[in-house]
């Protein structure tokens, strides 16, 4: 018995659900040269990414979009095909676009992609299942018009009288300082943040009248975390544990001038000391441990739960609290990225690529011809496409004359699959074949070439035989 398989491999139909990010048809380079060559490696880290029209015809522009309003944005790796986890916040066509993007391994010669482009999409899921935030994300609230939680934990805020506002990425919520306040559904071991955590959030106080960032007691000795602005102009921190008595480990920080000015507070709890940042830079620590006491049950921000007074007279955005201790470089990562975007992220030329996109797919015996399959994955940015493919005994690559065979398709042809008949003259010989396509904008070809060999006498499908 003699069996001989095709050297292209069974190849599975192309499915119209995958998608090849070589069919995108913009590409935009985003390198984070503003993060520190010795910063080290953050994993997971959620960049913001910040859109908006350049210059016409060769930078980023709303109307390239072929699946409005944004259903064809993707983010890929640097091999510009790895697709990555993103996140609209924002969408404006007619000014700035807010999009998180999670970064598997950020170092300062990351580099990765937007594209777009691509008609008949819509957006992945990780849009919209919190898939941006890694399961070390207890909830993050970019109060952009809601108090919704973003994570896939899904702890929704509830409104207490807070206003859409400005804020430092998109919008932000107002606080009134005398009522407003917004109410989460569970302190901080509730969110399981009890052994260590990190919180993170943007304020603008509008007065220097004492306000509440973030509380879940109801007094000074019950709460487990206790975080606000006082009107001396400073800021005030308490952490309590199970293990500590407390009412010890408190402190007031100066703030300098607030005003209208947006902050940074970042407040790390790593099992064996606290830590306080304002605007990326260490104001204050103490020696804590234990597990954290457990509070109200209810965290809220902008007053005191159940209490009176303390409310916030200002603005809050993006608010993040985190169940690891972040180093000094996630927490100056996250603020600079914020803060200075242009200066963090570094935005190319977006790459024009015009022309169609084809791949091969199999070749099939039908005993006195062979079925040679493709498939055109993207008309591109002309739809007026011809395609043909190019087969014979050597593998000729990208250059159309060095093929000894080619059967072009007639007329125009649309996305989709590619069939063509061919009658090979050597039995027993090792076949190669390409398809090409091409439109006003270019040329394409499938890579790699696909192989067959050609048995006259038999036929079983894609696995051919003699016995």
């Amino acid at each position: 018995m003699r069996v001989i398989l095709l050297l292209s491999g069974v190849f599975a139909m192309f499915s119209a659900a995958a998608e090849d990010l070589n069919s995108w048809q913009k590409r935009m380079p985003i390198a984070f040269s503003g993060y520190p060559a010795d910063g080290g490696t953050l994993t997971n880290f959620p960049a913001l990414v910040i859109l908006s029209n350049t210059a016409a015809g060769v930078g980023f522009d709303y109307t390239d979009f072929l699946s409005p309003p944004w259903g064809d944005l993707r983010f890929a790796a640097a091999d510009k095909i790895t697709p990555l986890d993103f996140e609209v916040e924002s969408w404006n066509p007619g000014g700035l676009s807010y999009v998180w993007v999670r970064i598997p391994e950020l170092t300062n010669n990351t580099l990765i992609h937007a594209l777009w482009g691509k008609g008949g999409v819509i957006a992945p899921p990780c849009a919209t299942n919190g898939a941006v935030w890694a399961d070390e994300f207890r909830g993050v609230w970019h109060l952009n018009g809601n108090t919704l939680d973003a994570t896939s934990n899904k702890y929704h805020g509830v409104n207490y009288g807070a206003t859409v506002s400005d804020g430092i990425a998109a919008g932000g919520h107002g606080l009134n300082g005398t009522s407003a306040y917004i109410d989460l559904p569970a302190n901080l071991r509730g969110l399981g943040a009890s052994g260590a955590f990190s919180i993170f959030c943007w304020f603008q106080q509008d007065t220097f009248d004492a306000g509440m960032l973030l509380e879940d007691g109801t007094s000074w000795n019950t709460d487990s975390i206790y975080l606000g602005v006082a009107s001396a102009n400073q800021m005030f921190v308490r952490l309590n544990t199970v293990t500590k008595p407390s009412g010890v480990y408190s402190d007031t920080v100066p703030v300098g001038t607030i005003g209208t000015n947006w902050r940074a507070v970042a407040y790390v709890y790593d099992g064996a000391s606290a830590t306080l940042f304002l605007d990326a830079v260490q104001v204050w620590s103490a020696a804590i441990s234990g597990t954290i006491y457990n509070g109200n049950t209810h965290m809220q921000m902008g007053r005191r739960p159940q209490g009176t007074g303390s409310f916030l007279r200002g603005l809050m955005d993006e608010v993040r609290i985190q169940n690891v201790s972040h180093s000094l470089n996630w927490i100056q990562a996250c603020f600079i990225n914020m803060a200075s975007n242009s200066v963090f992220n570094f935005y190319g030329a977006p790459e024009y690529g015009g022309g169609p996109v084809v791949t091969n797919l199999s070749a099939v015996s039908e005993i006195d011809f062979m079925t040679l399959n493709g498939y055109l994955l993207s008309t591109g940015m002309d739809a007026n496409v011809s395609a043909a493919v190019f087969w014979g005994t050597n593998d000729a690559g990208q250059t159309a004359d060095g093929w000894t065979y080619t059967n072009r398709m007639p007329g125009i042809v649309p996305e989709g699959p590619l069939s063509v008949d061919v009658t090979p003259d050597k039995v027993g010989a090792l076949y190669y074949f390409r398809f090409s396509a091409s439109n006003s904008l270019g040329q394409a070809w499938a890579s790699p070439a696909h192989g067959f060999i050609w048995w006259a006498d038999v036929r079983t499908g894609s696995v051919f035989s003699t016995w």
